[in-house]
């Protein structure tokens, strides 16, 4: 019993690297295109998205009198520039912090390089 929980626990670590791997792969190609994109490409879709949703929740439960499309069309997409920019910092955290645990990984004392301050490069 014990051994089998032993590779279930391993399968399961091997996946969720796996998983945080293709992840940060897909967070490359996003970000080579640039934050402008991506903040207005989340804003376009959660705007418009959430415009339209509430619209028919609106027409459904309170007769189409709540809410209207234009003031949800206008608040929405300013949320989801919100949310983009979030979703933005955050990934780039995770994307940083993968590429400093993979540099501390590739050292061979497994310690994090130190960085050169430009100041301190005296001419010899």
């Amino acid at each position: 019993m014990n051994n089998s929980l032993k590779k279930f626990q391993a399968w399961r670590s091997l996946r969720q690297q796996s998983s945080k791997r293709r992840e940060l792969e897909r967070w490359e190609k996003i970000r080579a295109r640039g934050k402008a994109q991506f903040v207005f490409g989340t804003a376009v879709a959660y705007g418009l998205t959430m415009a339209g949703v509430l619209d028919v929740v609106d027409h459904v439960f309170y007769g189409g009198t709540k809410y209207s499309l234009l003031s949800n069309a206008i608040f929405y997409p300013i949320m989801g520039m919100v949310i983009g920019h979030a979703t933005w910092w955050d990934m780039e955290r995770k994307y940083k912090a993968a590429l400093i645990d993979a540099r501390v990984k590739a050292s061979p004392s497994g310690e994090l390089p130190s960085h050169i301050n430009p100041s301190q490069i005296t001419a010899d």
